[in-house]
């Protein structure tokens, strides 16, 4: 076997083991589960404090992101529930650039989309190396296995 038609197998390989072996990222929830729906309602709730940090610009505060219903307001009867980052507001409106590949087509990682403010589902930035915010990430890391929470949480600044 030639080394070109070797290394395209492998290719194959890794491409096929990526695409329908890797779980995408993200957890599902049922969209009525009282965890999720209350750790939104807490976000929405402390979402003026995101404000407040995104607009001081203090040098200690730095990736501010939001989370939320990507396909909000078009109709669709599903749900995404996406992050988006470099989050500006501009004439009274809200956007940011989606940090990963989202599920639903017609949008890739990368894209400025702009958010309603009725979809927010939750809010991140992190002080200090601390993450602030991250209401459903909590409820997430409460369903995951303990070795999992805990690395999360590391990586939060929480641990």
């Amino acid at each position: 076997m030639s080394a070109i038609f070797s290394g395209a197998i492998a290719a194959l390989v890794v491409f096929c083991l990526y695409r329908f072996w890797v779980p995408t990222a993200g957890v599902a929830f049922d969209r009525n589960d009282p965890r999720l729906l209350a750790a939104k309602q807490e976000a929405r709730a402390a979402l003026p404090s995101f404000w407040t940090a995104l607009e001081a610009r203090d040098p200690a505060d730095e990736d501010f992101s939001l989370k939320f219903n990507l396909l909000h307001g078009t109709g669709s009867a599903n749900n995404e529930s996406i992050w988006a980052g470099d989050i500006v507001r501009r004439d009274g409106q809200i956007f940011g650039r989606l940090l990963n590949r989202p599920v639903s087509p017609g949008f890739a990682e990368g894209d400025e989309v702009e958010i309603a403010p009725a979809a927010i589902d939750d809010w991140s930035f992190y002080r200090g190396g601390v993450a602030q915010g991250h209401f459903v990430t909590r409820v997430m890391i409460e369903s995951a296995p303990t070795r999992i929470a805990r690395q999360q949480k590391k990586a939060l600044g929480w641990a």
